[in-house]
Order: structure tokens, then sequence, then C-alpha cells
């Protein structure tokens, strides 16, 4: 059985590191991407890994559904290289790290992406001491949410197991970093020392433990177990700045609201015109102002114009909503 309160399967940090998996073939990378399979056999993943990294370079400050700012994107980049060279079987003691080491830089220095990374260095890093990094960089995406699931709903014995490695993980790094800072991971946690306190983490915690899904009883404020992206992104470190514009959804919804409006104005006036006295008082009108001036002939024929050009306005408009509503991001 599906289990709908478990909040593993849709954390943030999850999504962000599918996402950078992701990647389309090309020409433009394709070369490179050879090359380094060539000089790496036995790690046929090493083109894939190559093609996404290459990607993410190119695109890098484009990433689309990320909501993080240029400063983590790179802290991310760098454990997202990390993971997946660790993934591979590459590590800081693997005989060829220097060598991948120096293939990554040049890609880096390729896409100038060393120019934005100013702060941090692209480096491979044991497994242990990356372990702890990624957790508490998980932990800044991923607290909200699930805060939000275990105080509502409780926790699988997995999910609270998941829950206690954080805690567990999050009083060693404070630990070294407080006597000695070399550590790669404590970068990480000056971030999270900045933005988040100890009584914030003792809240993250399973005040409940269930076995199976139906042992769940929700009360009235718990129908509805969604909580809104903004809200698990929240106040956390790595939120993207609070700058830009009106999202694509809000503005097609505001062009869709002035337009339908509009078209209901010109269906009922058109209808008043065609089949109501009002197409006679108006003629009157016109005829009075010396506006009008053409025989009854010419007459029927502006107003034929008129009605043509009414429903080739309705059609364009009409056709202007349909473009909006059937292309909107969901």
């Amino acid at each position: 059985m599906e289990d709908q309160y478990d909040f593993k399967p849709i954390l943030v940090s999850t999504k962000l590191y599918n996402y950078l998996d992701e990647y389309s073939e090309s020409d433009d990378h394709t070369p490179k991407c050879k090359e380094i399979l060539s000089k790496f056999t036995g790690y046929g993943d090493i083109y894939k890994f190559c093609m996404a990294l290459r990607s993410n370079l190119y695109f890098f400050n484009s990433w689309i559904n990320v909501s993080i700012s240029e400063k983590n994107q790179c802290h991310y980049l760098n454990s997202w290289i990390n993971n997946r060279l660790i993934n591979l079987n590459f590590s800081s003691e693997h005989e060829k790290q220097k060598e991948i080491s120096d293939l990554i830089s040049e890609y880096i220095k390729e896409f100038k992406i060393d120019k934005k990374c100013t702060h941090i260095q692209f480096s491979l890093i044991n497994k242990d001491d990356y372990a702890k990094m990624k957790t508490l960089y998980d932990y800044a995406l991923d607290s909200a949410k699930i805060l939000h699931y275990a105080k509502k709903f409780g926790c699988t014995q997995e999910n609270k197991n998941y829950i206690d490695n954080i805690h567990s993980i999050y009083t060693q790094v404070k630990r070294d970093c407080n006597e000695i800072d070399t550590k790669p991971y404590c970068v990480t946690w000056k971030y999270i020392k900045d933005n988040y306190t100890d009584k914030e983490m003792s809240e993250l915690a399973c005040k409940t433990i269930y076995n199976d899904p139906s042992e769940i009883k929700l009360g009235t404020d718990q129908a509805d177990i969604d909580i809104p992206e903004s809200s698990s992104e929240g106040r956390n470190p790595f939120g993207k700045d609070a700058e830009g514009g009106a999202s694509p959804t809000t503005s097609s919804s505001t062009v869709v609201a002035t337009l339908l409006p509009l078209l209901g104005l010109i269906l009922i006036l058109f209808i008043l015109y065609r089949f109501t006295p009002l197409k006679s008082l108006v003629r009157h009108y016109l005829i009075k102002k010396r506006i009008i001036r053409s025989s009854t002939h010419d007459d029927d024929e502006s107003q034929n114009d008129l009605f043509e050009n009414t429903y080739a306005y309705m059609n364009k408009n009409i056709d202007r909503i349909r473009h909006q509503i059937g292309f909107q991001p969901l």
C-alpha cells in the first residue's frame, strides 16, 4: 500500500538531484564526453555524468524549477558532482582522482563558472565527509517539509531513522567545526548555524510512529496533506533571493481575467444591436451626427463590415485565450 504520508519521495533535495541528472544529447558536448569516456574505460556511466555536468554548467543560472540562489547553486553543483562521482566509485582516494578533477576544473573554467563561484572550490572529497556535507545541505532544503509531515501525520520507523541521522550528523559537525574548521563540511555548517538555531533543530522530531498509513487518524485540520512548494523552501538559506517579476501563471491569469469580460461585453452588444431596436437607435443617432451619409445599400455594407470585424476581433481574442490556457506549465 502506498504511503501518502511518507515525506521521503517528495523531498526538495531529491527533486533537485534528479533534475541535475537530466540532460539532452548535444553536439556541443558530445566530443568532450566521448573523450572522457575513452580515458576512463570501464566506467560506462561516465559519459552520462559528463553530458549532465556540461549541461548544468551551460545552463547555470537558468536551472528551471530550482528555487535556490546563484551562490547556493555553486554549493549544490559541487555536492552533486561529488555524489555522482562517488556513485561511479570515484573518490578522493581513487588512483585517477587527479585526472578526473582536472577535467572537471577544465569544464568549469570553460563555462566561466569559476568566476561566479569564487566562494567555494570544486573538489572531490572522501566519502564519509561528503555524507555529512550532503546531510546538512539536504536538511537546509527539506526541514520545513519534513517538519510539516512529521507533526501532522507522524513517521514510519524508517522516517524516524532518517530524522535521527540528521540530528546525529548535526551534533557531530557542530562539535567538529567548533574545534577546527578545515573540514569540507564546515563551509556548509556555517550556512546552517547562520540560519537555524538549536531550538529549530530540536523541533525536527517524530512525535508518533505508525506501521501502516491506515493507523493515521486525521483531524479536521489534517485533511489536506499538501504543503506549498514556497513553504517547503520557506526561509531556508538556500532559498532564491526575493526578487524577480510575476510568475507566468499569474501573468496569464491576468490576461484571461481581462479578456473574458471584454469578449462578453462585445457579444452582448452584438446581440443587442442585431436583435433589438438598438440597431435603429444607433443608426438614427449616427445619421443625426452626419456620420453616416451613404445610401441604404452602403449602410448595409458598412454594417456587414462591422459584424465581420466584430467576429474577427472575437476570434482573435479567443485564440489568444486558448494559447494562454493551453500552454501554461502546471
